[in-house]
């Protein structure tokens, strides 16, 4: 992941903009990536905190779950 792409990551997982989602959704995404940590967990897998702006730009609803393995790759440098 190049500095520009870390940067609107970033950007996105902090912005003070309201969310194009509602608090519904949004909370259905946070209860997904709970139970994916959770899950990873199950499974002898650590959560690292890296990945959390990737996470919370699903929540706020700047991306979709088809985007975060890509992003995590990316940023982990697999892709």
């Amino acid at each position: 992941m190049d500095k520009n792409e870390k940067a609107w990551l970033m950007n996105v997982a902090t912005r003070i903009t309201p969310s194009r989602i509602t608090a519904e959704e949004m909370e259905r995404r946070r209860k997904m990536v709970q139970s994916a940590v959770h899950s990873n967990a199950m499974e002898g897998a650590r959560h690292c905190p890296d990945v959390d702006p990737i996470f919370d730009a699903f929540i706020n609803g700047d991306i979709e779950v088809t985007e975060i393995l890509p992003l995590i790759k990316k940023l982990r440098k697999f892709a």
